[in-house]
């Protein structure tokens, strides 16, 4: 059953028409604009409203005690304090460090 699936012209496995695949990108496209409002509307709402801070880093951290890793990723990067963050902000240091130097050199 599974060797079928992967001949080549399995019309299962292939889009049938280039219109098909223009209706599924179109849908695509339209899931990611919902997506990206949806985020960008709770980000508005979560910085206008400190309490639903609290709220959200509390609920995360009862799921981060019993052990769920995802919520603790999150967690950290709320507060600032994500690995992804600090090494951001760690190159950044350091490209202000050789822009001194290099400045430096030139007089």
């Amino acid at each position: 059953m599974k060797n079928e699936n992967l001949k080549k012209g399995n019309p299962d496995t292939q889009f049938r028409s280039g219109r098909e695949a223009v209706e599924n990108g179109r849908k695509g496209g339209i899931a990611s604009g919902i997506s990206r409002n949806f985020r960008g509307a709770m980000k508005k709402r979560i910085r206008d409203n400190p309490e639903l801070i609290d709220m959200i880093l509390d609920a995360l951290e009862e799921k981060a005690c019993s052990g769920d890793l995802k919520a603790l990723e999150m967690m950290l990067e709320l507060v600032g304090e994500s690995p992804r963050q600090m090494e951001i902000a760690l190159k950044k240091k350091e490209l202000k460090l050789r822009e001194k130097q290099i400045e430096n050199n030139n007089w």
